[in-house]
């Protein structure tokens, strides 16, 4: 059954895909039909011929939707009827059926011969008809009405198989409508344009076996059938064509005068695809888009409007010609064989930087009239040429490189590019201007001895030695516990960032502090292999537990704000001290704020 369906598809569809590949003459026809239904189930013992045909009749409608292909519609009225008395050997068995049938059809039909039915000439736009004798072929899908009315009453001999079969089919629940598949073939003749004679033979694969409401008192193993022979005469009729060119009067433009489809039915005397009543030159052949008239070079300009009909030109230019095709005509292009701009007076500008090559002090590259047309990549005001950091907004003293610390040095020869610093040390701070450079300066904000590492003398060295010391130890605990801990041999000892300061018992970061966390983002894009450590502190107040989650919470707002601007996760490590590691004292309000504090520590990767 499936196969059968998928053929019956595939018909159709190939059906329907030609009436869209050729021009056709599209006709409908209404009639009827007379003919026999026959039998071909479980009481009949041909596949092909019913013992028992019986009158049927009917009425249909068909519509050509090509020359070839034609859809059929069509309710057929008819009788089922069967006995084993047509058959010596089934005497015995006595069961007979009879049943009223109603058949609706959808069918599609192929006309062997339905292209010389009706052929267009195409040189006089008529359409002409020939009669026809034509065979067919049809398939297509229904449905069949049956009211089956089995008689079980059989002989003294019947076996007994079949008595039982019998019980069952009277208890039997089925369908009287069924799905079926038509299929045939026909014969058509035309007695003239509008009268058609048909005569056709087909049958029904019903999928069901019970159309006689017998199945297993017979042959269960065989689904029933029935066959339609008919002998129909339709009218063909369609909408009103007085010029008999194929179109219908209501599609026509001109209805009065055969012309062709590609017109809507209009004629064309010089064959120019332009309707003569829309032709401005009806008998000269010209263009669509000269609304029929010529156009001789052919530069989409009628004749009679171009300025030079004999050279092709272009339209914004009254038809003259442009050799660099720049919009600027020859005759007032200064550079004719070059394509320029027209504020050029058509002379080029390679880099289009709207100054003229030859007044352009760099012609290969875009650039600034106030660097004479060479280009500022960094717009700094310094043209590329001349900047040593061309890529990198800087500043003119310096030669276009950037002083991110503003130091005067630039950044690219600047040990500590962050933190302001003094040309002695190469841009690295002195604080205290002892002459030891705050990196190696051990008490960097009181000025003292280079031999005693920037102290005052040897005591205030141990002392700030051993309050090292115990920082380093104290933070290096935590930093465990936390899993912040960082090789020391690791840090950037010139990395210098002021500290972010928070509001008592608060994890918001303050406005004026944004600054320092931006310039943190510049130093990991400048410096690829850098990462940072944010350390959370925390003033006295509180329980060292809450310390401790509020000196966090301050690091992972400093955190959040770095991802918000682009930097990834993996290049920062935080962790929360508490109160542990003061530097301030927790006494005074002075000393708890700067207690209150998250600091920056750099290391390399």
């Amino acid at each position: 059954m499936k196969l059968t369906l998928r053929f019956a598809l595939m018909v159709m569809l190939l059906a329907v895909g030609s009436a869209y590949s050729q021009k056709v003459y599209k006709r409908w026809e209404l009639g009827g039909g007379v003919g026999w239904s026959g039998y071909l189930g479980d009481l009949n013992k041909s596949d092909f011929f019913s013992q028992e045909p019986k009158l049927s009749g009917g009425l249909l409608g068909r519509y050509h939707i090509s020359r070839n292909w034609a859809l059929r519609g069509a309710l057929t009225f008819g009788t089922l009827s069967g006995n084993d008395a047509n058959f010596d050997d089934r005497k015995v068995r006595g069961f007979k059926t009879k049943s009223s049938l109603t058949d609706v059809s959808a069918i599609v039909e192929y006309d062997f011969l339905g292209k010389n039915r009706f052929q267009y000439d195409s040189t006089a736009f008529q359409v002409r008809f020939k009669r026809r004798f034509s065979p067919y072929l049809f398939t297509g899908a229904g449905v069949g009405f049956t009211n089956p009315r089995p008689d079980f009453t059989g002989t003294a001999s019947t076996p007994a198989n079949f008595r039982q079969g019998a019980i069952a089919d009277q208890a039997a629940d089925y369908s009287k409508s069924n799905f079926v598949i038509p299929f045939g073939v026909g014969v058509r003749y035309d007695l003239n344009e509008n009268w058609v004679l048909g005569a056709e033979a087909g049958f029904r694969l019903a999928f069901s076996d019970y159309l006689d409401g017998i199945s297993q008192g017979a042959n269960p193993n065989r689904d029933d059938r029935y066959k339609l022979s008919t002998l129909s005469i339709t009218y063909r009729f369609d909408k009103k064509d007085k010029d008999r060119d194929g179109i219908p009067d209501e599609k026509d433009a001109c209805p009065n005068e055969p012309g062709s489809v590609r017109m809507n039915g209009c004629p064309d005397k010089d064959h120019d695809g332009v309707a003569d009543k829309d032709d401005d030159c009806p008998d000269v052949a010209g263009s669509v888009s000269m609304k029929g008239c010529p156009d001789a070079d052919g530069d989409g300009i009628r004749d009679q409007d171009d300025a030079c009909p004999t050279e092709a030109g272009v339209a914004s230019l009254q038809g003259c010609p442009d050799r660099d095709k720049d919009g600027i005509a020859d005759k007032d292009d200064v550079c004719p064989d070059a394509a320029g701009l027209a504020n050029l007076k058509g002379c080029p500008d390679k880099d289009k930087d709207g100054i003229a090559d030859e007044d352009d002090a760099c012609p290969d590259a875009a650039g600034l009239v106030l660097l004479g047309g060479c280009p500022d990549t960094d717009a700094d005001g310094i043209a590329d040429k001349d900047d040593e950091c061309p890529g990198l907004a800087g500043k003119t003293e310096l030669k276009g490189c950037p002083d991110g610390d503003n130091d005067g040095i630039s950044d690219k020869d600047d040990a500590c590019p962050t933190v302001a610093g003094i040309t002695q040390f190469n841009g690295c701070p002195d604080t205290d201007g002892d002459g030891v450079e705050d990196s190696k300066d051990r008490c960097p904000e009181v000025a003292g001895k280079p031999e005693f590492e920037g102290c005052v003398n040897a005591k205030a060295l141990q002392v700030v030695l051993k309050a090292a010391e115990k920082r380093a130890r104290l933070e290096a605990e935590l930093a465990a516990k936390q899993k912040a801990f960082i090789d020391p041999a690791k840090l950037v000892v010139d990395f210098k960032v002021e500290s972010i300061v928070f509001a008592t018992n608060s994890s918001v970061i303050q406005d004026q502090y944004k600054s320092i966390l931006d310039g943190l983002v510049d130093v990991l894009v400048k410096n690829p292999t850098y990462k940072l450590r944010l350390s959370g502190h925390a003033d006295s107040r509180g329980s060292q537990a809450y310390n401790e989650k509020l000196s966090e919470a301050r690091a992972n707002a400093c955190l959040e704000y770095l991802l918000q601007k682009g930097v990834n996760v993996s290049r920062i490590v935080v962790q929360g001290l508490g109160e542990s590691i003061p530097a301030g004292d927790n006494k005074n309000e002075a000393g708890r704020k700067l207690n209150r504090r998250v600091e920056v520590e750099a290391f390399r990767q």
